[in-house]
C-alpha cells in the first residue's frame, strides 16, 4: 500500500447568501467542516486565496499537521481557465438552459460554483505539474462529511494509505450505466459522489482532460453543470480508466482503506402522520401551490411543446 497525496480547495464563492437557507454554507461553516477532518496525517495540498491561507494553515497546525501540509495560494482564480469561465457565464444566463432543468435556481445552475467544481481536477493536475503528487492520490472536498454526518473526528487521526490500483476510483449512488446522462443533466439528479477520488498519479492529467473535455461538450449545448456530472461524462467517455463503487454517500474513506472508520448510525426522521399526510396531499391536489417545482417544471414542459408542435 502506497501513502496517499490529499488536495482540496478552498475559495469564498457566495455560497453563505444563496437564496435557499438550505443551500446557505459560508466561509466559516466550510473552515469548521475543514477542521473535522483536517487532523489526517498526510501530506495535503490546500488551493485557496491569499485571504484564507493563514486561516487554513492555522487549522493544520492546531493538530501538529503544519509541517505535512503546503498551501497553494491562488487570486486569480476566475482566469485561470478565463475563456471557459465566460462561456459557461452564457450559458447559465440563457433562459432556455433554465426552463430545460428542472430546477431553475438550483446551485449547479451557477456559473462560479459549476466552474470551482471542475477546477478540482485543474488543481490535481497542477499538483501534478509541480511535482508534488505521491504515487498515490486523492481528492477530498474541504467539507468533507459536512463536519461529522457519518464519520467521528477522532478518528481521521490516522496516515491514509492505499494502493488505487490502475484506475480512476469513483463512487456512485447507482450505477453510471443505468441511466442516461442527459436525464442526469435535465433533473439534476444524484450519481456520482463528488466529496472524493482515488487514483494514480500518472492518471491524473488524463482525469482532468477528460472532465475539460466534458465541460466543453456540454456548452456545446449550451449547458453546464457542477462535476458530478462531469465525471458521469467522463466515465462514458472512457469506461475503461474508472473503477466504479455503487455505495452510500461518503462512504469512499471507509472502503479505500479505511477500515478503522467508525460509521454514524443514519439519522432517523419521524415519520408523518398517515392522517396528516392524506390531508396534506388532498390540499395540494385541490389547492395546488403555484411554487410547486413539479408544477413548474411541467408547466414549462407544456409550453415548450406548444412552441414546437402547436395547441
Amino acid at each position: 500500500m502506497g501513502e496517499i497525496t490529499l488536495v482540496t480547495d478552498f475559495f469564498d464563492i457566495g455560497r453563505g447568501q444563496d437564496k435557499n437557507q438550505e443551500l446557505r454554507k459560508t466561509a466559516e461553516k466550510y473552515l469548521d467542516a475543514f477542521k473535522h477532518w483536517a487532523r489526517i496525517q498526510n501530506k495535503l495540498i490546500v488551493y485557496t486565496d491569499s485571504k484564507s491561507a493563514g486561516k487554513v494553515m492555522e487549522i493544520r497546525e492546531s493538530f501538529g499537521r503544519g509541517e505535512q501540509t503546503i498551501i497553494i495560494e491562488i487570486d486569480n482564480l476566475f482566469e485561470l481557465e478565463g475563456e471557459l469561465f465566460e462561456r459557461m457565464k452564457k450559458a447559465a444566463e440563457n433562459p432556455a438552459f433554465l426552463n430545460f432543468r428542472y430546477l431553475p435556481e438550483a446551485f449547479s445552475n451557477n456559473p462560479k460554483y459549476d466552474y470551482l467544481w471542475m477546477m478540482k481536477y485543474y488543481f490535481m493536475n497542477d499538483a501534478y505539474n509541480r511535482g508534488l503528487l505521491s504515487d498515490q492520490v486523492a481528492w477530498i472536498d474541504f467539507g468533507f462529511d459536512h463536519g461529522g454526518l457519518r464519520y467521528y473526528s477522532e478518528d481521521f487521526d490516522f496516515k491514509w494509505e492505499y494502493d488505487f490500483g490502475d484506475k480512476i476510483n469513483i463512487f456512485c449512488l447507482y450505477s453510471p450505466d443505468s441511466v442516461a446522462g442527459i436525464e442526469t443533466l435535465q433533473y439534476l439528479d444524484d450519481c456520482v459522489e463528488g466529496s472524493m477520488y482515488g487514483l494514480p498519479r500518472e492518471l491524473v492529467p488524463t482525469f482532468w482532460q477528460l472532465i475539460r473535455n466534458a465541460m466543453e461538450a456540454l456548452l456545446m449545448l449550451d449547458c453546464v453543470d457542477d462535476d458530478q456530472l462531469l465525471v458521469m461524462m467522463a466515465y462514458k467517455a472512457r469506461p475503461d480508466l474508472f473503477k466504479v463503487e455503487v455505495t452510500e454517500w461518503q462512504m469512499a474513506l471507509k472502503l479505500r482503506g479505511g477500515d478503522h472508520m467508525r460509521v454514524k448510525p443514519k439519522k432517523v426522521y419521524k415519520q408523518e402522520n398517515k392522517y396528516k399526510r392524506m390531508l396534506r396531499l388532498a390540499v395540494r391536489k385541490f389547492i395546488p401551490n403555484k411554487h410547486d417545482p413539479k408544477r413548474l417544471y411541467a408547466k414549462r414542459c407544456y409550453d415548450t411543446a406548444v412552441k414546437f408542435y402547436g395547441k
